[in-house]
């Protein structure tokens, strides 16, 4: 059942007809360019069992889930992969804030607010960061970056294994051998 957002009372009165309305979740279609596309709209409803009955009202949070229904749908239509909802998906499973992600990104701290907002689309780089995010949340997820960390013991191989493997070692392994030792 969709939130009950400032504990309004159990019914409202419809201002368009006078009649009750309930709060609770209908399944709403819109089309863009032919497509026809659906979501579950919470709402205050008249009816929430007669799909032909669109009578009702939104308030709060219920604009902004429309909204982004509206901007991701546009965005599919014009063969988007990284559209409004999927990339607020992926930063709030970093969890981060939308300035958080921007920095994090290296986009600045407004992007993603427009990336989110479907004024502007993502650079290819930051889609591939996208994509790493979705598959590896932890990497991105919250936590101080004032300054670069130095990679922990796991890391640290890690790194040595890549500048191995990319037969880089020959010249720069003994930039690291003081981090070997120190790591054991």
């Amino acid at each position: 059942m969709a939130r009950n957002p400032r504990h309004y009372p159990d019914t409202l009165t419809s201002p368009e007809s006078g009649r009750p309305m309930v709060r609770g979740e209908k399944m709403v279609s819109f089309k863009i360019h032919g497509k026809t596309f659906q979501y579950r709209q919470p709402g205050w409803w008249c009816s929430l069992k007669d799909p032909d009955d669109m009578e009702g009202q939104l308030v709060d949070d219920d604009n902004l889930i429309a909204e982004m229904a509206r901007r991701t749908a546009e965005a599919m239509v014009n063969g988007e992969q990284f559209t409004p909802l999927l990339i607020r998906a992926i930063r709030l499973l970093c969890k981060l804030s939308q300035r958080d992600a921007g920095e994090l990104f290296g986009t600045g701290e407004k992007s993603f607010e427009k990336y989110e907002s479907g004024q502007i689309r993502p650079s290819e780089p930051t889609k591939r960061l996208l994509r790493l995010a979705m598959t590896n949340p932890k990497m991105f997820g919250t936590r101080k970056r004032k300054a670069i960390e130095m990679p922990v013991e796991m890391d640290s191989k890690l790194v040595l294994h890549t500048i191995h493997e990319a037969r880089l070692d020959r010249f720069y392994a003994p930039l690291f051998q003081n981090q070997r030792s120190r790591n054991g």
